[in-house]
């Protein structure tokens, strides 16, 4: 019985790796390991949590990003790790703060490193007997690199839900 569990295992990660393997083939750049896709997948989460807890001073959300990278959205752009710790640590935060969803994690490898994308849900939980409510959701566009200190988010561009680049001044009939 322990033998078939070793083998059954063993053929599990054979059939990961093929399948990540697969994945790779016809893309540009080199390929990604299964350790670097677990790890980019873990940027999602890093970037979630750092920005809706605000935890060490916005440094827990800036640790997702790249020295030099940058936030942007239809509000603006946000460069930098002191701009980053700055927006991470704006409005209501803290340990149980819970607002960022993202799923549907797509990830790629490019000639800079990696491209990912993901949809988010920003969610308000209620409190005081307030419902919960959905208040916007969009599309994560993203571009990783990996440096000494692992993978970074290079650049994140927020799309929120039902719009599309490039369309800004079309009437909602032509969308």
């Amino acid at each position: 019985m322990l033998k078939w569990k070793a083998l059954m295992s063993v053929s599990v990660a054979i059939l990961v790796l093929a399948a990540v393997q697969a994945q790779q083939k016809g893309t540009k750049g080199p390929g990604l390991t299964a350790l670097d896709y677990v790890e980019i997948q873990q940027l999602y989460a890093r970037y979630s949590h750092g920005v809706d807890s605000g935890a060490d001073n916005g440094a827990a959300f800036t640790r997702a990003f790249a020295p030099d990278g940058a936030l942007i959205a239809p509000t603006g752009s946000t460069e930098g790790h002191a701009k980053l710790a700055e927006l991470a640590t704006r409005g209501n935060k803290g340990p149980t703060n819970v607002r960022h969803w993202a799923t549907n994690v797509l990830i790629e490898p490019s000639p800079e490193g990696a491209t990912g994308s993901a949809y988010v849900l920003l969610v308000s939980i209620g409190e005081a007997g307030k419902p919960s409510t959905v208040t916007g959701g969009g599309i994560y566009r993203d571009v990783f690199v990996k440096g000494p200190d692992g993978w970074r988010i290079k650049k994140r561009t927020y799309f929120p839900a039902n719009s599309i680049p490039g369309s800004q001044g079309q009437s909602q009939a032509a969308r």
